[in-house]
């Protein structure tokens, strides 16, 4: 089923669309009359094609289309609009749309040419999504080949290293057989990345999520302490991943820890997830470069990952925990973000 979300100011428009694009037996076709009844529509349902005229109220499609281009950056969009202005056509292009189709005075022909751009957006997205899964399936047969050999390397350093009495060479083994170890981590890590950004966000229940992640982690000897608050954010379908690197990050790194708090906030901007620890803290200077990719510190790689699985719907993570005094992770949400049950602001 093709999901498509026609947004217009005139309603008498918007029907005529809405049935003659369900006539397809595999189409369906939701209405909005303005941008903020299309964006709080989009909140709960995943659309394969935005059709926007330009003229709406309170905004125009430019800005329309620049809001959707933030959430869902490869969400196909087409201008359906009858302004003649040459500039408003090509800023449409520039900012992202993928169509533009002219309004004129045979809505018959109109909806073809409209129903013909959707069918043509679709199949380039069932290509890139064929493509996608081909070199997926390719990466992960070459990566368990990679990881096969590694395997043997590190057997054979092992074996070479027992009953060996020269320093020198012993240390050179070690050191070895420690970065054999590290690209094995390495490898394994990159299937998690890979999938990012790969399947559409959905609306996720935390709690659940955070379970999930705890129970994954399998530290016996830290308490998680978690609300009961039916909490849902929109996020990428790794958004359990966040929790267990910040739950691995603790039990890894915080020397201490015995118990994680997880608790949530409203703030005048949306809303903050509080992930924090009893450990050892972060220093100033590595707070610094908490969320950095760097080579050869395997410490911050999982940290990196959950500020891109994040970014993908708007959050944003960051640190602000003495050192100390435990590590304090907060994930901020847009208002737009989330959807809660019993919480109060």
């Amino acid at each position: 089923m093709i999901k498509v979300l026609f947004v217009d100011n005139n309603p008498v428009l918007l029907d005529s669309g809405k049935r003659f694009l369900e006539r397809e037996k595999d189409i369906r076709a939701d209405t909005a009359l303005s941008a903020k009844e299309a964006l709080e529509r989009m909140k709960t349902v995943s659309y394969d094609a935005i059709i926007a005229d330009y003229d709406l109220p309170e905004t125009d499609g430019i800005r329309f289309l620049r809001i959707v281009r933030e959430k869902s950056p490869a969400l196909p969009f087409i201008f359906f609009t009858g302004t003649r202005r040459e500039e408003i056509v090509i800023e449409a292009l520039n900012n992202g749309a993928d169509y533009y189709v002219k309004k004129g005075n045979d809505p018959g022909s109109q909806f073809a040419v409209l129903l013909h751009s959707i069918r043509l957006l679709k199949r380039a997205e069932s290509a890139r999504t064929l493509a996608r899964k081909n070199l997926i399936m390719f990466s992960g047969m070459i990566r368990h080949d990679i990881l096969n050999q590694l395997m043997v390397v590190s057997g054979s350093l092992e074996l070479a290293a027992d009953g060996v009495q020269e320093p020198g060479l012993l240390q050179n083994l070690t050191r070895a057989l420690i970065a054999t170890r590290t690209i094995q981590r390495q490898i394994i890590f990159t299937r998690e990345y890979e999938n990012l950004g790969a399947d559409t966000p959905s609306w996720q229940a935390v709690p659940a999520v955070i379970h999930r992640a705890f129970f994954e982690l399998n530290a016996g000897t830290i308490t998680l302490d978690i609300p009961d608050d039916p909490l849902e954010v929109f996020a990428d379908p790794l958004f359990e991943k966040v929790f267990y690197h910040l739950f691995n990050y603790a039990y890894t790194y915080g020397e201490t820890v015995t118990r994680i708090t997880v608790s949530y906030h409203h703030t005048a901007t949306g809303l903050i997830i509080t992930a924090s620890d009893n450990g050892a803290g972060i220093s100033p200077q590595e707070r610094i470069r908490l969320f950095e990719r760097r080579s050869g510190n395997e410490k911050t790689l999982g940290l990196f990952l959950v500020q891109k699985i994040l970014e993908v719907t708007g959050m944003t993570i960051r640190e602000t925990g003495e050192e100390k005094q435990g590590s304090r992770f907060e994930i901020v949400i847009p208002p737009e973000g989330f959807r809660t049950g019993s919480i109060q602001p």
